[in-house]
């Protein structure tokens, strides 16, 4: 039941700043297509710009999910935070399939989504070995 609870807890987590977050992104990018408006040189930046900001966001927000996880599952750390990854990750990835490929971007961020859920676990598992239980 614990590690039920876990899995749910870490990919709700998730899935829940995930939207937050996206959330906040459509505020920023209405904000800043308005002042792209007025200023020409913030359009040839805009690509990069989800890429800057986003996938060090991302990778937190994973990395969040995967200690939560952790702190709650406290035995058999790497298989829930992988099972965390894995849920969520695919579950990001699996509705933009439907209108286009796999993309090396999308690959790498599944497997940074995967690495940073697990880190997050690892750490708290680091953070939590030498104290007295």
């Amino acid at each position: 039941m614990r590690s039920i609870k876990a899995i749910v807890a870490g990919s709700s987590f998730i899935i829940f700043v995930t939207l937050l977050l996206q959330l906040a992104y459509i505020f920023v990018a209405v904000g800043y297509s308005a002042l792209a408006k007025d200023y020409p040189l913030l359009n040839d930046i805009a690509g990069s710009f989800r890429y800057i900001l986003g996938i060090p966001i991302f990778v937190a927000t994973m990395f969040a999910g995967g200690y939560i996880t952790a702190v709650i599952a406290n035995t058999k750390i790497w298989q829930h935070c992988l099972t965390v990854g894995l849920i969520t990750a695919t579950g990001m990835i699996y509705p933009t399939l439907e209108n286009s490929d796999l993309t090396v971007t999308g690959i790498v961020i599944f497997i940074l989504a995967l690495l940073a859920t697990a880190a997050g676990g690892l750490y708290w598992k680091k953070d939590n070995m030498h104290k007295p239980a």
